[in-house]
């Protein structure tokens, strides 16, 4: 009876190890990344002036393990090893996971500013738009400098109603407006700054749901068509470029976006969507122009209008994205 037992523990307790060894192998986030382009170096701080390290590949996977102070590096190992092997840079690979999800690994390189972390305070933002980085959460703060669209930044605290964010921005500590970032789910976990003035006051006009969700849905349909648009220029552009040669078949120039001070009204985030989408539609042009002159041109002038549609593109399926988010927020009462 006893050596059943015994080993019916020793069994219970190999398994009860199998299980925990594979908890502590499985992720919660698939931090897993590939290369992009033809050949890369990994090195040993996030700057392209330190040491190179390691030589990468085309299509060669890592394994993404922290970010550094404005999240545009990324630390890296390669799968299934446990050392990590250094630093690379995110243009030169390409992922699905949330940047602002990987902890904050590396604290001085960078740094330009005089604050200092010494450790990862748990809470980053990714930067959907540029932001300003002012000195207190108010339009009225005097504008320390500018945080880039791409970035992600520590996270240290938050105002009163969660619209405007305290960040580190290499060595630069301000504040910036909640909306320039990705959806913060978590915003009220943030520490509540001490010491700032109440919240001022103001009328309010409730604008239906109905009536924001329509005219979301008007520039929606337009940046989807003008993003459709500029996803075939490129590839037509492409063509051209590899020597091919080409139909002259010139769509109509893209018009400026019209909204009036009503529509504004209706939906307010129209008034910082507009800016990007009119320069989508500059981009789109660009690419558009060359069709109407026609003829042989120089690999220069193609690959200009290639970026162009490429720019339009990346810059409609930014905002697309953020309508999404916003739409998530217009809730509608049955």
């Amino acid at each position: 009876m006893r050596k059943g037992f015994a080993a019916v523990l020793i069994v219970a307790m190999l398994l009860l190890g199998v299980a925990l060894v594979s908890a502590q192998i499985v992720p919660e986030d698939d931090f897993t990344m590939t290369v992009r382009v033809e050949s890369a170096f990994v090195r040993a701080a996030p700057s392209l002036d330190a040491e190179v390290v390691a030589s990468l590949f085309d299509d060669d996977r890592l394994e993404a393990v922290g970010r550094n102070l404005d999240g545009l590096w990324f630390q890296v190992r390669r799968l299934g090893r446990m050392n990590n092997i250094g630093w690379v840079f995110n243009e030169v690979v390409s992922w699905d996971f949330l940047p602002e999800n990987l902890p904050l690994t590396e604290f001085e390189t960078g740094r330009t500013g005089p604050a200092l972390l010494t450790t990862d305070p748990g809470f980053a933002a990714f930067m959907e738009d540029n932001a300003n980085l002012r000195t207190e959460p108010a339009l009225t703060g005097e504008i320390l400098t500018v945080v880039p669209v791409g970035s992600t930044v520590p996270v240290l605290e938050r105002n009163q109603d969660g619209t405007w964010l305290r960040v580190h921005y290499l060595g630069t500590e301000g504040w910036i407006a909640e909306f320039t970032v990705r959806k913060f789910a978590n915003v009220f976990d943030l520490a509540l700054a001490e010491g700032l003035p109440p919240l001022k006051t103001f009328a309010i006009l409730i604008i239906p749901p109905e009536v924001q969700l329509a005219q979301l849905q008007r520039l929606r349909d337009f940046m989807t068509n003008s993003r459709a648009l500029s996803d075939q220029l490129a590839s037509y552009w492409l063509t051209v470029q590899r020597g091919e040669t080409m139909p002259c078949a010139p769509p109509a120039f893209v018009e400026e976006y019209m909204a009036t001070a009503q529509d504004i009204r209706e939906l307010p985030e129209l008034d910082r969507y507009l800016p990007q989408v009119t320069d989508g539609i500059f981009n789109l042009n660009v690419a558009i122009e060359l069709l109407y002159i026609c003829g042989t041109f120089n690999p220069d002038v193609v690959q200009r209008a290639r970026n162009g549609a490429i720019n339009a593109r990346v810059i409609f399926d930014a905002n697309l994205e953020r309508l999404d988010n916003l739409e998530e927020n217009i809730i509608i009462i049955e």
